[in-house]
């Protein structure tokens, strides 16, 4: 059995050399990177004007807001001087503040045309308002006794209450709708309705 002589020198081939024999790179590096240095240097320092002295008495208030822009919007009436100029500019701000204060200022238009409640309806009135309620509450809803009349829903609603036929026939139509109601939309009514109780409670 003859043996051969490697190709390539063993000192080129690191991976059968004993690990002791390898030269080792000791080099320290510190690095300022810890959570705590970087915390550290972060951190701003706090004012010397804002640090309370022991040797006066704790009788004042100490403002010493953020370095910026001086505003009169930031900086409290009290803490300004008398012949500061912010104090004027705090002065219009106020005058400005609701510009509808004006009475030859233009309101902007209404939402719905202005209109006067009126109580136009006598005994005879109402009493023929129940009657067509109970006679026929399908055809005679409260809003068509209401434009028929001139009053509001409302006072249908107090004046003529519907029949137990139509109440129950409201009820039915209701339900009907919450059957097909899905997961989501039973769940966010029944949270509605266990918060009306709370709010009944005053919890």
């Amino acid at each position: 059995m003859s043996i051969l002589p490697p190709r390539r020198p063993l000192l080129q081939l690191t991976f059968l050399l004993p690990s002791c024999t390898l030269p080792i790179h000791c080099t320290p590096h510190r690095h300022d990177s810890s959570a705590r240095r970087t915390t550290k240097r972060l951190r701003p320092k706090q004012d010397k004007a804002a640090i309370p002295s022991h040797r006066e008495a704790h009788d004042h208030i100490v403002f010493n807001p953020p370095s910026s822009a001086p505003s009169p919007y930031h900086t409290p009436l009290i803490f300004l001087p008398p012949n500061d100029p912010r104090r004027r500019l705090l002065a219009q701000a106020h005058a400005h503040a609701n510009p509808y204060q004006d009475p030859e200022r233009r309101l902007p238009p209404p939402v719905r045309k202005p209109y006067e409640k009126s109580y136009n309806l006598n005994e005879a009135q109402i009493a023929e308002l129940q009657r067509l309620r109970a006679e026929d509450p399908f055809k005679w809803t409260r809003a068509k006794l209401a434009e028929k009349f001139g009053c509001s829903e409302f006072f249908v609603g107090m004046a003529a209450q519907a029949t137990k036929e139509r109440m129950d026939w409201s009820k039915q139509l209701l339900e009907n709708t919450k059957a097909r109601w899905g997961r989501r939309r039973s769940n966010a009514r029944e949270d509605r309705t266990k918060r009306r109780e709370v709010w009944a409670r005053d919890e």
